[in-house]
């Protein structure tokens, strides 16, 4: 079993740096993995409820446009991930990573759904939905209501597009 190990470990070295080195052995030009113009930051304060106790917390997140997903005519989604401070004692924070899905409902709002996991002191399960408020071509207020195993909370984040 321990040789075995040892042939994976070197097999997924070997995958991973041929992986990496090529593009730049390569004579052609190559697109970046990560197009800067897909990605966005955010921050937001939340009201946060676990049974009978209610905290203010605060998070911060980065989210990327996946313009190659097409869900439906109109329909846009993109990847988040953040950290967030439940406001609760004891380090009460997670990180988290959702799908999102949003379409306008006219040029000022626009409709949003999540769904994903949340690990930290919250683990599991994330879903989210909400409005958004668009402020000009770069900028959004969303208002979202999420819930998690333990922690459900009201959102207001800010979102600047790159």
């Amino acid at each position: 079993m321990h040789k075995f190990h040892n042939h994976l470990t070197s097999f997924c070295f070997v995958l991973l740096s041929s992986t990496l080195v090529a593009p730049v052995l390569s004579a052609q030009e190559s697109k970046p993995l990560l197009d800067k113009g897909n990605l966005s930051i955010g921050a937001g304060i939340s009201h946060n409820s676990v049974g009978r106790a209610d905290e203010i917390g605060f998070q911060f997140y980065a989210a990327y446009d996946l313009k190659q997903i097409n869900v439906m005519e109109g329909v846009q989604s993109s990847a988040e991930f953040g950290l967030m401070d439940y406001g609760f004692s004891n380090d009460s924070t997670g990180i988290w990573g959702t799908y999102v899905v949003e379409g306008d409902i006219n040029r000022q709002f626009n409709w949003l759904a999540r769904a994903g996991f949340d690990i930290g002191d919250d683990s599991g399960l994330m879903l989210g939905a909400g409005l958004g408020l668009s402020m000009n071509k770069k900028s959004k207020l969303r208002f979202e209501y999420v819930i998690r195993d333990d922690v459900d909370s009201l959102q207001v984040n800010f979102l600047y597009h790159l």
